[in-house]
């Protein structure tokens, strides 16, 4: 059962964790403290037993995980909307219900097969066919997974895309034109043409996740299972029925929908006052990592001074400071906890309004592009803003140390500070200072050294730029910028803005209205290993973007598509490479996703994933 139809679904940011995992880069917060409760509890809640050797691994215990202020665990189905696209509703989803393929190998962005559900898939026919072979993995309720559960999964995707936050018209499922599902445990895509291997596995087939069609294939409560998904009428109505169903949050810890997993850990409480979450170990659990803790409790604290009364007191296992407050790490590892700075694989840049009418003729100009990128300081960001804690990118890939997928040419700035050479750009193509300082075109045109088309003669070189309130750090770097390029003859116009504010303006453009020139938000602005995981830059600066400000080139289409149809880094590297040079947006440094705090008793967290997303499966407690 294929939908065909194509109806856009804007993708949402998605914020570390920030952002595919939390972990959202709050620049500039009080305190974001979290640890783990040491409370070692049995699986039934009686007290664990220690082992007699210090240091051996300890069955069972609690460990409570902190987000930050703000982000809360509150959309249970594993197919996210727009508004609850976030990587830590993710986090929870992926530990009851596992994709296909399983994203992060410990700190590398890349699919971690042991994880997986499926063995790596199997190419054939020009890579129009994708044979798949499911592992053994079973249900809690005793039922062995299956194809007939990816059937159903994919049948729910296909018939209701245009709900669904990861989906991008074009891509799947609508490039799938038919499905063999051979057996039990073999099941064979065909394609409508030929694409990468590397970006199809990596960026299309993650979006596939099993779901327990003996247990969902329903259009009521206590109503009869069927084969409901078969027909696209069928599976509307039973998505309807379930995403009605994951609205309800009172219900989250006792709706039996939610009891049947195939995850390492099921949600036994949850509040859906404080969003406080309770998973426990699923004792049928039948695949890799199986816990060794008893309980895992994910809170959410309403204020910064909670979060640091909570790490003060030890009632949390794992959490982290701000940038802010790295002074505090001696005290911290002083009194029982490691501290560890998390590197995401996320990036950073400010997008620029392409289909402004007021701003769109000034910044689809290349020279001005680059003529304030010339103004970005990040290396002094980076020191100054942010203590350190972060990495610098020259374009659209994270430059996360032993990332495969950063280009050499973006490791090298090839715009860095310099006023002098911004103004001489500017200089260059007919700009000239007015008595009040600022740029004015003396020269307007389209030829090779003319102000560009759009712009007419005595036109102010003014954009306003948004940016999102609240976050100390991202000020101080938007503040320096904006001095930097006054100074500088350009006359930039700050508008802080809440996240919500900015959703609703910056959010909407394109289509529009787009009443503005720069938007830059406090999180970071697009994250890899959700979707996708290769970072091909289809999703990010492709036709019809929404997160890129509307940016389209057809010399950048042209590298995408052939990022998608060529396995080889050399693709990855050649779009990377034109985006960064054409400053699609402005970059601006990156901050690590987090400085996580963590109790010594406590292992198995490290090395921190690179998409951010916490493996509870594999932590535990030893004895002190």
């Amino acid at each position: 059962m294929f939908d065909h139809s194509d109806k856009a679904v804007r993708p949402r940011r998605r914020w570390p964790a920030i952002s595919r995992r939390s972990y959202i880069y709050r620049a500039g917060l009080l305190f974001a403290a979290v640890s783990l409760s040491i409370v070692t509890l049995s699986p039934d809640g009686s007290a664990a037993v220690r082992s007699s050797r210090a240091g051996a691994p300890i069955s069972g215990g609690t460990a409570t995980y902190a987000l930050s202020v703000g982000d809360v665990f509150s959309w249970i189905l594993p197919y996210p909307n727009q508004a609850n696209y976030e990587p830590w509703d993710q986090d929870v989803e992926y530990d009851m219900w596992r994709p296909l393929y399983f994203p992060g190998q410990g700190n590398k962005p890349v699919i971690n097969y042991k994880l997986s559900l499926a063995y790596p898939p199997v190419y054939s026919d020009h890579n129009r066919t994708v044979t798949i072979r499911l592992k053994h993995f079973m249900w809690s309720d005793g039922k062995l997974l299956t194809t007939r559960d990816v059937q159903f999964g994919i049948n729910l995707f296909s018939a209701n895309k245009s709900q669904i936050a990861v989906y991008l018209p074009g891509e799947f499922p609508s490039n799938v034109t038919g499905i063999s599902y051979v057996s039990p445990t073999e099941f064979v895509m065909h394609l409508n043409r030929s694409y990468s291997q590397q970006w199809y596995t990596n960026n299309q087939l993650v979006n596939i996740v099993p779901l327990p069609q003996q247990a969902w294939d329903r259009v009521s409560p206590g109503g009869a299972i069927g084969n409901y998904d078969r027909s696209t009428s069928g599976a509307k109505k039973v998505f309807s029925f379930l995403y009605h169903q994951a609205e309800d949050l009172s219900t989250y810890a006792t709706n039996p929908l939610w009891k049947v997993v195939d995850g390492p850990w099921t949600l036994t409480s949850y509040n859906a006052t404080t969003s406080r979450t309770v998973l426990s170990r699923n004792g049928r659990y039948s695949g890799p990592e199986k816990p060794h803790l008893a309980h895992v409790v994910i809170e959410t604290f309403s204020s910064d001074t909670a979060e640091v009364d909570a790490l003060r007191s030890g009632t949390v296992t794992y959490g982290y400071i701000p940038f802010s407050d790295h002074g505090m790490i001696g005290y911290l590892k002083a009194n029982g906890y490691t501290v560890a700075p998390w590197a995401p694989d996320y990036v950073q840049w400010a997008e620029l309004g392409y289909t402004s009418p007021t701003y769109g003729p000034l910044v689809r100009q290349l020279y001005i592009r680059q003529a304030l990128q010339h103004f970005i300081d990040a290396p002094l960001y980076l020191k100054t803003a942010m203590n350190g804690f972060g990495q610098i990118a020259y374009g659209p890939v994270p430059n996360i140390p032993g990332s495969p997928y950063v280009s050499p040419q973006e490791k090298i700035d090839p715009y860095p500070y310099a006023p002098g050479s911004a103004k001489s750009l500017l200089v260059n193509h007919g700009w000239g200072t007015a008595s009040n300082g600022y740029m004015v075109c003396r020269r307007p045109g389209t030829a090779k050294n003319d102000c560009g088309a759009g712009i007419a003669k005595g036109r102010k070189l003014d954009l306003l730029m948004m940016y999102q309130s609240g976050f100390p750090s991202l000020a101080a770097q938007v503040e320096a910028f904006q001095t930097a390029a006054r100074a500088g003859g350009i006359d930039i116009s700050l508008d802080p803005q809440t996240e919500t504010t900015m959703y609703s303006i910056a959010g909407v453009c394109p289509p529009g209205p787009c009443n503005w020139g720069i938007a830059i938000y406090a999180n970071w602005l697009w994250d890899y290993g959700d979707n996708p995981i290769l970072p091909t830059e289809g999703q990010q600066f492709g036709l019809g973007n929404y997160w890129g400000g509307g940016y389209y080139s057809a010399t950048a289409q042209h590298l995408i598509d052939a990022a998608h149809a060529n396995s080889g880094l050399k693709y990855v590297y050649a779009v990377e490479n034109f985006l960064s040079r054409q400053v699609a947006a402005l970059w601006f440094p990156t901050g690590d996703n987090r400085v996580s705090v963590i109790k010594d008793t406590l292992k198995g967290w490290s090395p921190q994933s690179a998409f951010g997303n916490p493996r509870p499966s594999r932590w535990y407690f030893v004895s002190s």
